[in-house]
């Protein structure tokens, strides 16, 4: 068999996509065939097969190194040799019959080998940049250029012979290769030695910059953009300026396409464009191209294609560095391969939603910018009015592009692209969806629930492929459902990558994620097109049939209090204890977003409440000062402007500018209740049964008349919110939660009135009337007075009761 026909049964059989790792132009230097096998997460590997045994020699740990690759494998008549790039002198060798036979196990152990290194090809070029960009504030230049510079000087390594002689060939600004020279005389290493090889104990390891630019240059310039991005670079007193300490964990609007999803998406996408290999002309356009890692991967995904037509390349992007760095990509990939039918390349900076608009086009691929409607600028909510009807304009930013993408595509064109998973069931985004399906052809829906994919993200991701005009007949659609697992995203992508495009025939249910067909028709009408697994339809339609009351029937969900300025009106502990006693009862017990831990309160704070139900509890200023002198003169009074600015006290004109913004009505009632974290699941809701507290940031559970009614028969009202607390903290209620509520970072959901108040909630009073499933109500309340979600046994125990109370124990271990 040869090279390559190894390498293609090998990406068939493992669901990965296959690429050259050098070209005619770059030359490997080693004999043998030399291919990258290109992963959906985490299980990227370079395969080569050569006569000789290439694991002794050091360049094929630098082919991997410098393609951000962990592993090599070489195949030989009789050997298979796996190596890391950061251990090269230790391959493992096998027998090639041994590893044949069992080979889905091979690839197992490749793609859970995971590496971790700072010392990373993409970390390496990142100094090189922070290097460049000192220089360049040494030489006086203006920040704006060292992008303009960088990739000069990565150009320059590349193709050395080229880069002064037809900079523009090479998607360089005209004058970059002459700043390049200039900063040479500012210490800028004119061959290029101080990046030449790997740092620290690596050293041995050479840098191939084609194939950095190649494999890693998504990642790369993604990383390079978000640097130019910083408010102030900060130089030191040697004009020097170093990476973060940390790395920055939200980027407002603006995330990272991870190449991985692009790939699979841009993959996706294709393949719902019918006799692509045979179509003489296509036009694909990134609106929001960035660095171009959509555009690049949709050129490697072409040629896998087959395709050989005519190639109009289309990016707009409002940051001119991110402009330069995607020419700068393209140009180099467009030396590696580009159709018979030629390409061009149109690269502009300008807004897609504004002046530069959208052109008609065949394909749309893009990661638009995340921006929820509070953190809009004026321009971007007209922008997203302009796009969609009143009821979206409160919806997310990315809405927009993807309601002017659909416009924008010919008949039968195909939009691929990344959005908040939020927008699957928000409310202001329900037109947005009907519109999709109302216009569209719904080929693939996604929920990404792997954070890790994402190194910057704080959302969960979704993404949908749609196909522009109804179908004529009814099409099924692939839906991809992965949870936060750093290996889920991958796995699944690359069982979609197997079907070759079709959706699958039959629910695919893995532990932590799954594939399954719906009906594309099925989405037209429906409320939210959150994402459950056949299982959980399953769950839900038993359920329904069981006319539980929902969680609005049994509580009164409340927002927390808003003070508006937390700084100077909320109190620590320690705050709270050093002013005199007689200033202390001013003030009422709060809980905050830290307050609640494993189902009880683990750290109070002090809220200044100067408020009783009839309206302010001091007449004015004066008395203020009286009761709280010294807390007014330390906090309030200094804080005066601050506080009397709030929007609510403005807009409502009120002389109390001490007072809280909202104090909210149900702070004055006395019963029992129960308080949960904004954001939260298991060990979240914790029993307020004397109304000790008050929730800042959090919701307050007030039980309804169902449940107050007063019976001899039912448990008391204290005891039956216990109950509640043991349920609410369950991993049962966690899953329905799942359902109902957005996902957010870290686990957890939000708790807003609007997403649980649907929930179905069992009525624990009626329950505990009962005799036999009284006795079960009284053991959860039990439970509901000594939470601990720590311990398997609670955990157990309360799921088991938990289920029994909805009457379906199959949630126990859904």
């Amino acid at each position: 068999m040869t090279g390559f026909g190894l390498a293609f049964d090998w990406s068939q059989r493992f669901g990965l996509a296959l690429a050259p790792l050098f070209e005619g132009h770059d030359a490997a230097p080693l004999p043998g065939d030399h291919h990258v096998l290109l992963d959906g997460g985490f299980g990227t590997f370079a395969l080569s097969t050569s006569t000789e045994d290439l694991w002794r020699h050091n360049d094929p740990a630098g082919w991997a190194w410098s393609s951000d690759i962990p592993h090599h494998v070489t195949v030989t008549d009789d050997k298979v040799a796996m190596l890391r790039w950061d251990a090269p002198h230790e391959p493992r060798v096998y027998e090639r019959g041994g590893v044949e036979r069992s080979l889905d196990r091979f690839y197992a152990y490749l793609n859970k080998d995971r590496l971790r290194s700072n010392r990373g090809v993409v970390d390496h070029l990142l100094n090189y940049f922070r290097r460049i960009r000192s220089l360049s504030h040494n030489a006086g230049l203006p920040d704006a250029r060292t992008t303009d510079i960088y990739l000069a000087a990565l150009a320059r390594l590349i193709a050395p012979q080229h880069y002064q002689v037809d900079p523009a060939a090479l998607g360089l600004a005209e004058d970059g290769p002459e700043l390049c020279t200039r900063l040479a005389a500012h210490g800028l290493d004119a061959a290029g030695a101080e990046v030449a090889a790997a740092p620290g104990g690596l050293s041995f390891l050479r840098l191939h910059p084609a194939l950095a630019i190649r494999h890693a240059g998504g990642q790369l310039f993604q990383e390079a953009h978000f640097e130019l991005l910083r408010v102030s670079p900060n130089f030191d007193l040697f004009g020097l300026i170093d990476a973060p300490e940390t790395r920055v964990d939200n980027r407002g609007g603006t995330h990272f396409t991870p190449p991985a999803l692009a790939r699979s998406i841009v993959e996706q996408v294709l393949a719902a464009i019918p006799d692509l290999a045979s179509r003489q002309a296509l036009t694909l356009c990134d609106p929001a191209c960035g660095s171009g890692a959509f555009l690049h991967e949709a050129l490697r995904a072409l040629r896998r294609a087959g395709f050989n037509g005519r190639l109009k390349l289309v990016g707009l992007d409002i940051s001119a560095a991110a402009i330069a760095m995607a020419r700068f990509v393209l140009r180099l990939s467009l030396r590696d391969w580009s159709p018979s039918g030629g390409v061009e390349l149109e690269l502009t900076l300008g807004d897609s939603l504004g002046d530069a608009g959208m052109p008609a086009c065949d394909v749309i691929v893009m990661n638009p910018p995340f921006i929820a409607f509070g953190a809009q600028s004026a321009e971007q909510r007209q922008q997203l009015r302009d796009a969609t009807d009143a009821s979206a304009a409160r919806g997310d930013y990315s809405m927009a592009f993807v309601a002017r993408g659909l416009q924008a595509l010919n008949p039968g064109g195909v939009l691929g692209s990344l959005f908040p998973a939020s927008l699957l069931s928000l409310k202001a985004a329900a037109s947005w969806r009907e519109r999709l399906a109302s216009e569209g052809d719904v080929r693939m829906l996604a929920s990404i629930g792997d954070f890790g994919l994402f190194s910057h993200a704080m959302v969960q991701v979704a993404c949908a492929v749609v196909r522009k005009g109804r179908p004529q007949a009814p099409s099924t659609l692939t839906a991809i459902l992965t949870e936060n697992d750093a290996a889920a995203t991958g796995e699944a992508l690359r069982q979609i990558r197997k079907l070759n495009g079709a959706a699958p025939t039959a629910p695919i249910i893995e532990s932590n994620w799954s594939l399954f067909p719906i009906l594309s028709d099925s989405l037209t009408g429906r409320p939210t097109w959150r994402l459950p697994t056949p299982a959980t339809e399953r769950l839900l339609t038993d359920l329904s049939e069981l006319s539980l009351p929902s969680v609005q029937d049994l509580f009164e969900v409340s927002q927390g209090i808003q003070t508006g300025l937390n700084d100077i009106l909320l109190l620590t502990d320690e705050e709270w204890r050093a002013l005199p006693a007689k200033e202390r009862k001013a003030f009422r017990i709060a809980t905050m977003t830290d307050s609640i831990q494993n189902g009880r309160v683990v750290k109070p704070y002090y809220v200044f409440f100067p408020h009783t139900a009839a309206g302010p509890l001091f007449a004015d200023e004066a008395a203020v000062a009286e009761a709280v002198p010294s807390y007014f003169k330390t906090m309030l009074s200094p804080a005066r402007e601050r506080l009397a600015s709030r929007a609510t006290i403005l807009q409502s004109k009120r002389a109390d500018w001490w007072g809280l913004m909202r104090s909210r009505s149900w702070a004055y009632n006395e019963g029992p209740r129960i308080i949960s974290k904004f954001f939260s699941a298991e060990g979240g809701f914790v029993g307020d049964y004397k109304a000790d507290y008050v929730a800042v940031m959090g919701h307050v559970w007030t039980p309804k008349a169902a449940l107050i009614e007063a019976d001899d028969e039912a448990l008391p009202l204290a005891d039956l919110l216990a109950a509640y607390v043991a349920m609410f903290n369950s991993s049962p209620f966690a899953k329905l939660l799942s359902l109902y509520a957005p996902h957010v970072a870290g686990g957890q959901f939000d708790l807003s009135a609007r997403h649980v108040n649907p929930m179905p909630l069992p009525d624990l009073r009626a329950l505990s009337i009962d005799p036999r499933a009284g006795r079960r109500v009284s053991e959860l309340a039990m439970l509901g007075k000594a939470v601990d979600v720590t311990d398997p046994s609670w955990r157990s125990r309360t799921a088991q009761t938990v289920a029994e109370m909805y009457g379906a124990p199959s949630l126990a271990i859904a």
